[in-house]
Order: C-alpha cells, then sequence, then structure tokens
C-alpha cells in the first residue's frame, strides 16, 4: 500500500477526471449525445460507489480499492458496494490485509501484458461481509491461485469458486 501525499491524491483523481471529461468533449464534437449520457451515468454510478466505500468506515481497505488503478498492476479493478447501510464492527487491519494478499495471488497468477479486469462486489449482512470476485483476462497459472485459495480456507468462513479457467476466475468468499 502507496503512502500517498495530498499533493499524489489530487493528481491522480484530477487525472482521472479530465481523461472522463476528455471523453466526454470528443462525444459532444462528434454530436454523440447517447454516449454522453451515457459516460455521464457511469461517472455518477462510479462517485456513488466511492461514497459508499468510503462511509463503510474501514479507510485502510477504501484507500486499497480506490487507489489501486492508479498503481501499475496486471489488471484493473472495479468495485461495488452491494449495501452500504450495514453497520457491524470489521476489522479494517484484517480485511485491508486479506485484500491485498489476494490482489498479490492474482498478479502472481495473471498474464502480465493481457487486458485483465477483476469486478468485486461486496455485500454486507448483520454476521459477515461477502466477496463476488469475477476476472476475466489471461491467467497463466490456475495451481497457484488454487494452491493460494486453499491456504486461505482456515483464515475465511467460506470460499466457493464457481469458475476457474484460463481465461476466467468466479468466486464467491465469505470473511
Amino acid at each position: 500500500m502507496n503512502n500517498w501525499t495530498v499533493v499524489e491524491v489530487l493528481r491522480h483523481a484530477r487525472h482521472d477526471w479530465m481523461n472522463k471529461l476528455q471523453l466526454i468533449k470528443g462525444n459532444l464534437a462528434l454530436n454523440k449525445i447517447e454516449h454522453v449520457e451515457r459516460l455521464m451515468e457511469e461517472m455518477v454510478l462510479d462517485a456513488r460507489q466511492e461514497t459508499r466505500l468510503s462511509n463503510l468506515k474501514l479507510p485502510k481497505f477504501a484507500e486499497i480499492l480506490l487507489t489501486f488503478n492508479w498503481e501499475k498492476h496486471p489488471f484493473q479493478i472495479e468495485y461495488e458496494i452491494m449495501d452500504e447501510y450495514c453497520s457491524w464492527p470489521m476489522d479494517d487491519e484484517k480485511i485491508s490485509k486479506w485484500i491485498l494478499a489476494f490482489f498479490e495471488a492474482m498478479e502472481n497468477s495473471v498474464e502480465p501484458f493481457g487486458e485483465n479486469h477483476l469486478s468485486i462486489s461486496i455485500e454486507l449482512n448483520e454476521k459477515n461481509v461477502r466477496f463476488y470476485f469475477d476476472f476475466s483476462g489471461t491467467i497463466k497459472d490456475i495451481h497457484y491461485i488454487n494452491n493460494w485459495l486453499s491456504e486461505q480456507k482456515a483464515l475465511l468462513k467460506e470460499i466457493l469458486v464457481k469458475e476457474i479457467s484460463a481465461g476466467k476466475f468466479i468466486a464467491e468468499i465469505i470473511v
């Protein structure tokens, strides 16, 4: 996890917003109003998810997800918080360490120069947090990720790998 300064955070956030504004400007110049509307809706949805993540009161975990795509990784992430209103105490340190270890396992498993994308859905309830991972891209070492997940069984409530192949990884993990 990087120790970001305020200036670095603002630089990255500004860069992201400028990229989105350039897409809007370009589509407006081409008179593609439907594309502009879609882009703006995506920006609103992204901002809502950032708010939901920030409201979980898990600052380290939120920082990891919010800044992950700012660094060089062999895959990009997107996330969705399914229910932001759950208020049971989660261990920010434990969940942060676990997600970083999971990301490292994925980095060691995927093709570094491929089009790799990991979608993370997070569902909270009164008893636990449930992660749904949906990876699309190229997995070069299925055995590595399988072995890592097997090692995690003692630390987690449940791991259900629904599909794992050279191009897909779908799992449900309950912490």
